[in-house]
């Protein structure tokens, strides 16, 4: 969103991400890294880093030539691709980051004091530095990037009088160093801390005039800016001094340059700048994260004062950053600055990565980009962060994962689209081709049902049964079916509270719905569609009543799924004891069924989210035959590899006798038919008999139990 009172891309972007690059590490820590690494590994050090901000900072550049950023930068570039979650994830160490970066420099600029002041208190010297860069950063954020012009002259002056300067000692250039003082990836932590600055003014989104061309150009002008100067002056720090006295002497540059105090004063400006920047823009990304409720007490953070600015973050990211000054040092911190940093700078990378692969038509930036650049950035970022510390490395990204889901559950609703949805259709697509290229085999047989219902009122009924035969892995598709139409929205929304329970473990529950029509047309040519998608259904879900219309209604049904290879499932449930305990089922095995693998398989998936034991049920025409039938479900166990604790039960007489005396919670028995229809003269005879619930099941050709 473009301000049309808002800074500009010198005074906004340019000069204070200059200054937050061309600070502290430069002046203080260069001279050491050429004298550690000699002049081909600090090369290489300062390659490795501006390769890896220079490919971010194209990516962040291309992104914002698609997005209208908002407040906050970097947050809101994650955020408004892959969600507020993630946004959010990244944002938080985003903003831990940058509030430590503030004591970074301070620090830096107290080292400097105490050379020429030994006796000041470094403490007492630093709090004071922070009450007045504080003040500053409060008081107008205007005047503070006013005050850094002055700044960014004493930082080129200072650099002119290095140049310019004589040499120390007679020089001793090393190609490669020993390394004797740290290795080449602590090193490099160390020195990584100089290139973070690409995103102050991408921070600083929310009070730019025009972000989006101002960040692009006055990023990319600062990052190059950065990689000409470090590598100038690595370059002239081998020539001007000996190696040791580099390691030894991190005021080296005072001694080489023509005017010490013109060092001195690019030295102090630089680094109060550094930090009077992220001590600016380290608000606004708290700010941000406010504003979407992703961080605790968001209401108080996100209050604006009067000019627009975020007081309170301003207030409280101050506090910290003073608490992280009390405690660290200037090393150390450079190593924990550095992880943070990556781990932002890779999601970039990342993001950009992930539009141009998933391909969506709304990713078209005016800044297209070689697909090249994000895998490098991202590459770098992740190569970089397990060389410097495997064991942080899986500590920050254990924190990310840990921010990601407590944000989720917040189920914080985003005013914009992102594309995490075009993430998983892509993934779903390639799946959907590999899947549909290969044969269908029954070993991938899982629970995919249709169930119709005319009313939810009839779904809450049966929700405990379906839930019982889908979960973990299986997929209900709820098909209404509304004849007039008129009602059709309060339709969806009844039904959408009925799957709710459902959809909230995770369970593949979709609503189908149909407009006017007749039953028996509309589910043919619904089940038609569904048997050519990549998840079809493998069996349609009635229950059962002894109205003569819904009979024939199933009876037609019948026919038209036999055709489909889809299995019939038909549920009576018991009007007075329902499913009884739900912890006995009996399963009824007919010798040479052609039902019995689709019973086989919904008593496995029952009883396994019932708890309940299974007993393997036949009826034989002669107490002879009892031991051998026995012997024989014994066998048929071992083989579909049913619980151990499967019993079995063969009893001699008539089958409507032994199935009424026989107690249990649930029975499943194999569809009885007659002359190709469904006899409901038979399963009406049966429901009034026994006293539980019963489900009759038709196969469909394509399940088998025994694999």
């Amino acid at each position: 969103m473009n301000n049309s009172k808002g800074l500009k891309t010198i005074e906004g972007v340019y000069v204070p991400t200059v200054l937050t690059i061309l600070g502290v590490i430069m002046y203080l820590r260069l001279g050491w890294i050429v004298g550690n690494a000699g002049i081909i590994g600090a090369l290489a050090i300062i390659g490795i880093a501006h390769l890896i901000t220079i490919s971010t900072t194209l990516s962040m550049a291309s992104m914002l030539s698609n997005i209208k950023v908002g407040a906050g930068g970097a947050y809101s570039i994650v955020s408004q691709s892959l969600g507020f979650e993630m946004g959010g994830a990244i944002g938080i160490p985003l903003y831990i980051s940058q509030a430590i970066s503030v004591a970074f420099y301070i620090t830096g600029f107290t080292e400097l004091w105490a050379t020429f002041f030994p006796n000041h208190p470094i403490k007492i010297v630093a709090l004071i530095t922070w009450v007045i860069l504080s003040g500053l950063s409060i008081y107008s954020t205007k005047l503070a990037f006013k005050v850094q012009y002055f700044i960014f002259v004493a930082v080129v002056l200072s650099i002119i009088s290095f140049i310019t300067g004589g040499s120390v000692g007679e020089s001793n250039m090393q190609l490669l160093g020993n390394f004797q003082n740290a290795g080449f990836w602590q090193t490099f932590a160390i020195f990584f801390p100089a290139v973070t600055g690409i995103l102050t003014g991408a921070t600083m989104s929310g009070e730019l005039k025009n972000p989006r061309k101002s960040i692009i150009i006055g990023t990319l002008a600062a990052v190059l800016t950065g990689f000409i100067t470090y590598s100038g002056i690595a370059v002239l720090f081998s020539y001007k001094a000996p190696t040791q006295s580099l390691l030894e002497n991190n005021l080296i540059i005072l001694d080489i340059s023509f005017s010490k105090v013109a060092v001195v004063a690019g030295l102090m400006g630089a680094v109060l700048s550094s930090a009077l920047s992220t001590l600016i823009s380290a608000p606004r990304t708290l700010g941000a994260l406010a504003e979407n409720r992703s961080v605790p007490a968001y209401g108080f953070l996100s209050i604006k004062g009067k000019n627009g600015e975020p007081k309170n973050a301003i207030i409280i990211s101050s506090i910290f950053s003073a608490i992280v000054l009390l405690l660290g040092n200037l090393d150390g911190l450079a190593s924990l600055l550095t992880l943070f940093f990556l781990t932002t700078y890779g999601m970039i990378n990342l993001v950009v990565f992930l539009e141009q692969v998933i391909g969506i038509a709304s990713f078209r930036p005016s800044l297209s980009i070689s697909i090249m650049i994000p895998i490098v950035g991202l590459i770098g970022c992740l190569l970089s962060m397990i060389l410097i510390n495997k064991f942080f490395t899986i500590i920050t990204f254990a924190i990310i994962a840990i921010i990601y889901y407590t944000l989720q559950k917040n189920k914080i609703i985003s005013p914009w689209g992102d594309v995490r949805g075009g993430i998983f259709h892509s993934i779903a697509e390639w799946a959907a081709q590999k899947a549909m290229a290969m044969p269908y085999h029954p070993k991938l047989w899982k629970p995919s049902i249709v169930v119709p219902v005319e009313t939810p009122e009839d779904f809450k009924r049966i929700t405990h049964f379906i839930r019982s035969f889908i979960y973990p892995s299986g997929r209900v598709y709820y098909l209404t079916i509304d004849k007039n139409g008129d009602k059709i929205e309060d339709t969806k929304q009844a039904i959408k509270t009925v799957l709710e329970p459902l959809k909230e473990e995770n369970l593949f529950a979709h609503e189908v719905f149909i407009e006017g029509g007749t039953f028996d047309s509309d589910i043919s040519v619904v089940l038609q569609s569904l048997s050519s998608t990549f998840l079809p259904p493998n069996s349609i879900f009635f229950t059962i009543s002894d109205d003569p219309d819904k009979q024939k209604k199933l009876n037609n049904t019948f026919d038209t799924i036999r055709h489909l290879k889809i299995g019939l499932m038909c549920l009576h449930i018991h009007s007075k004891y329902g499913y009884g305990q739900s912890k006995k089922i009996n399963l009824w095995l007919r010798d040479k069924s052609p039902n019995n693998n689709l019973a086989v398989l919904s008593a496995l998936q029952i009883s396994k989210n019932w708890s309940a034991k299974v007993t393997l049920c036949r009826i034989v025409s002669s107490t002879a035959n009892i031991r051998q039938v026995e012997e024989e479900l014994k066998e048929f166990i071992k083989d579909a590899r049913l619980p151990t604790n499967t019993r079995i039960m063969v009893k001699c007489g008539n089958f409507e006798d032994v199935i009424t005396n026989e107690s249990t919670d649930l029975n499943i028995l194999g569809m009885p038919t007659y002359n190709d229809e469904i006899n409901f003269e038979y399963i009406v005879k049966i429901m009034n008999l026994v006293p539980s619930s019963i489900l009759f099941v038709a196969d469909s050709g394509l399940e088998n139990a025994l694999v």
